[in-house]
This record gives C-alpha cells, sequence and structure tokens, in this order.
C-alpha cells in the first residue's frame, strides 16, 4: 500500500496540473524576489550559512517574523531566532556578547545599549560593511532615506559623556520612536478637561478624568527598572526644565538631587499615586498600553507608535476616541522628547558576519520595512519613504483626526537622545527607578531619596573607572 501510494503521489507531482502550479509558485516568489535582486550584490554568497537572531518581544518582532521565509529563499541562509521578554532578553544577550560565544549573531538593539556594549568591543562597527562593494549596493540601500536623526543617534565615537552623531554607525534602526501625550479626547470634551499645557495641568487633568470617568487618570510604566526611566518620565523632566537638566553635571557627577528635579519628581509622583492605578508600581510598558487601549485610563505619556494599538478597532476599546499632543513643555514654552530607536547590530563573536550583515540590510531594506509597515504594523517607520507612502499616509494619518502625524513630524524635527552616554546607563536607570518607589510609597522625600541615588551612582560610577 505505501508503495503504491508513493507511486501515485509521483505521478501526481509529475502531473501538467502539478508542475504548473509549481511554476506559478516560483514564478510568483521571483516577482516577490525581483525588487532585492536589483542590488548589485550576490544575496546567494552566503549560502548554507546559519544565522541566529536575538529579538526582544516587540511589536518590530512581530512584523519581522512572518517575512523571514522570504530572506531564506533570497540567499540560501537558515535564520533561527530566540524571543524573549524585554528583561530577561537583555540579561541573555550581555552574557552572550560578554563572554563572546557567538551564539546571537544578529542582535536587536539601539542607541543607549550600545553605549553598554562599544566600549568592551562586543558589537561591530558596520560602516565597513555599508563601503564594501561586495556586499552592499549604496545606491540601492539608500541609507540617506533613513531619518537623519536616527542615524545620528546610532552613531557614537565611544566616548563617555558625549559624543553621540559621531564616529562609527553601530546599528541600522528598524522604527523611530518619540515620546508623546495621549488623551481620551471623548472624555476630556464630555468634561470640558483642558488638554494640558504643562505639567502642572496635567496632573489637574489626571485628577478630573479619575474624578469624572471613575477610571485613573493617567497610566505609566512603573517597575523598579531602567524600563520606566527613560520615555514619558524623562522626556517630561527635560521638558520641565526646558532642557537644561542633565543626569550629571560638568564633571560626571550624579545630578538626579538638583531643585528642578526633586520639584518635578514631586509633582509627577502626586500625580501617578493619587489620579493613577494603584499597580503603577508594577506597571511594564505593556500593562501601560494595554490598560489606555482598554480604556482604563485618561492620559498616557509614553511612546508614540503606541498609538497603532490604540486606533486598531480588532484591540481597542478606544479606537477613534483618542488624541495626540506633544509633551506640555516648560516654563520657557519648549518641549522635549527623547528619542530611542530599535535597530538591528552584529555581535563581534559571530562566525558569520558577511551572512550577518546580509540579513541586516535584507531586514531594514525599503520593501522589508513597508511590507512590515503596511502588513503587520511596524510603526513608526525608520525611513523617510515609508512614512509618505501614501497607503501608510492614509492609515496613520487618521489617528487623532490628523494629530498624530503633526506631532510626530514636530518630534523627529527636535527629538534626540535624552540620556548622557555612558557605560552604566542600565544601572543608572534601576537606581533612579528605585528612588521613585522611595518617594512614592513615602518612605522618603523626593529630595532624600534621590539625593541617596546620586550617592549610590557615584560610587557605580567609580567603580566602573568612569570617574
Amino acid at each position: 500500500m505505501n508503495v503504491q501510494r508513493r507511486w501515485i503521489n509521483r505521478l501526481l507531482l509529475s502531473s501538467p496540473l502539478a508542475m504548473g502550479g509549481a511554476l506559478c509558485a516560483r514564478a510568483q516568489d521571483d516577482a516577490a524576489l525581483a525588487y532585492y535582486r536589483e542590488a548589485k550584490i550576490n544575496w546567494k554568497q552566503a549560502d548554507g550559512q546559519s544565522l541566529t537572531i536575538g529579538l526582544n518581544k516587540h511589536p518590530f518582532t512581530e512584523s519581522l517574523l512572518p517575512l523571514i521565509p522570504e530572506f531564506r529563499r533570497l540567499t540560501g541562509i537558515n535564520v533561527e531566532y530566540l524571543i524573549l521578554p524585554e528583561a530577561e532578553y537583555f540579561t541573555k544577550l550581555v552574557a552572550d556578547l560578554s563572554q563572546q560565544r557567538g551564539e546571537f549573531s544578529v542582535i536587536m538593539t539601539g542607541p543607549m545599549r550600545n553605549w553598554q556594549y562599544v566600549p568592551p568591543d562586543w558589537i561591530l562597527p558596520l560602516d565597513g560593511f555599508l563601503n564594501n562593494a561586495k556586499l552592499t549596493d549604496p545606491n540601492w540601500f539608500k541609507l540617506d532615506d533613513f531619518y537623519p536623526a536616527l542615524i545620528k543617534a546610532n552613531r557614537w565615537d565611544g566616548k563617555t559623556g558625549g559624543g553621540v552623531g559621531e564616529g562609527p554607525l553601530y546599528s541600522i534602526p528598524v522604527l523611530a520612536e518619540t515620546y508623546i501625550l495621549a488623551y481620551r479626547k471623548d472624555l476630556f470634551d464630555q468634561y470640558n478637561i483642558k488638554v494640558p499645557t504643562t505639567l502642572e495641568e496635567m496632573a489637574e487633568a489626571a485628577a478630573l478624568v479619575k474624578k469624572n470617568a471613575g477610571i485613573p487618570g493617567i497610566v505609566a510604566r512603573g517597575t523598579p527598572s531602567v524600563a520606566s526611566m527613560g520615555t514619558g518620565f524623562l522626556s517630561g523632566l527635560k521638558s520641565y526644565t526646558d532642557g537644561q537638566w542633565s543626569e550629571f553635571d560638568g564633571k560626571m557627577n550624579a545630578n538626579f538631587h538638583d531643585p528642578r528635579s526633586v520639584k518635578y519628581t514631586e509633582l509627577w509622583i502626586n500625580m501617578v499615586r493619587d489620579s493613577g492605578p494603584p499597580n503603577w508600581a508594577n506597571m511594564q510598558w505593556y500593562d501601560a498600553m494595554e490598560a489606555f487601549t482598554a480604556g482604563q485610563a485618561g492620559m498616557i505619556a509614553d511612546a508614540d507608535f503606541f498609538a497603532a494599538n490604540y486606533e486598531d478597532p480588532k484591540k481597542s476599546k478606544v479606537a477613534g476616541k483618542v488624541g495626540y499632543a506633544l509633551i506640555p513643555p516648560g516654563p520657557g514654552g519648549k518641549t522635549y522628547s527623547g528619542l530611542w530607536t530599535w535597530a538591528l547590530g552584529i555581535s563581534k563573536a559571530t562566525k558569520n558576519k558577511d551572512a550577518a550583515w546580509l540579513f541586516v540590510q535584507w531586514a531594514t531594506a525599503q520593501r522589508t520595512l513597508l511590507n512590515a509597515t503596511l502588513g503587520y504594523r511596524n510603526y513608526n517607520p525608520s525611513r523617510q519613504s515609508i512614512t509618505n507612502d501614501p497607503r501608510v499616509q492614509e492609515i496613520m494619518g487618521s489617528w487623532g483626526n490628523g494629530s498624530y502625524l503633526k506631532v510626530l513630524a514636530k518630534n523627529l524635527e527636535t527629538a534626540r537622545v535624552a540620556w548622557t552616554p555612558q557605560p552604566e546607563r542600565t544601572r543608572l536607570g534601576d537606581i533612579w527607578a528605585r528612588a521613585l518607589h522611595e518617594v512614592y510609597f513615602k518612605r522618603l522625600s523626593a529630595a532624600d531619596a534621590l539625593k541617596k541615588a546620586s550617592v549610590e551612582m557615584d560610587k557605580v560610577l567609580k567603580e566602573a573607572g568612569i570617574k
């Protein structure tokens, strides 16, 4: 019976109908890959090699995975991947990079993370790949299509305290992330609540939402880790001080306890304690995003691209009900958004460096990122041509009745990396976040908690040889 079944299968596969189907599939595949074959490089030059990609659990990751089979067909390179939640991902990544095991060939990284990886020489500068005619067709890849601020953010000269935008390029951006205020326009209109233009007005709006609508007036990240510090909180602090405050003074002494930082921290913590959710201290970014998406908050100051979730009627209870605004400015009237960009880099320890670059080049190519955006909602695009694509404009232009794109455009003109470059940023953020918990739970005043954090951070920098 098995012999007969195999014979029948061979007969069916060799039939004109089956052969026609195979030819049709091959033609469709060739059409899908035609764009990539316009590049004047040999995509098959690493045929048979293998890569493992390290990925953080993130919307970009979800947009990339369905496209990877295309890369395998194009190059003959086998790709495996490991996806982990953010904290676990970075712990495993640092272990792999520091021991130079080369488990991950390509890594999901970004500017501030690179500050930890560059000084010990764990990741490769990418300029050599970009300038290698065998590996890259610059006229096809179009590096200048990326937003200049994103490329600048991923360059660093390796000097503690500065040098962002200078020196080698260490990763290629896959999305743009700035920080904005999203608010329930329907509730603000219903209860005549003013869209805040100062932090004090933001706290007042949060209180009014809670009082009138019976839901938290604001949600925010709150876990005692660096992940809670760099989005809405830090952009708000920079705005509150007209961009003049920094984590360090001119001599790299920790500056958390600056009076302006103390005052801002008091206002922020009082707002989330009085008008936020009772579980603020345990909120990850996705907890805050999902709470707002579920209609359980009046405002959220966080990543702009979360709007893709808010505006998705399949996932959201607030689709079509959200307004978007800049982070409230400080006394000088200037708003300040930090900048982050998830990006792809290459481990120095990988044995298949050229194959790794081919993956990075393919994954960040214009067509790949366009497909990731249109098909799988990778927002915000890191390439200007994708943002300007009429199909993308139609989708994003509907968010907040056009307010989203206006806010995004303004931020991309002025946003910059808000942190001071130094390799202990993660430990700094953890220390800082724990200080906010001290204030939130009323164990210490803001002044005392932030002074304690400054002393602890100075000790870390001294032990690391930075001071």
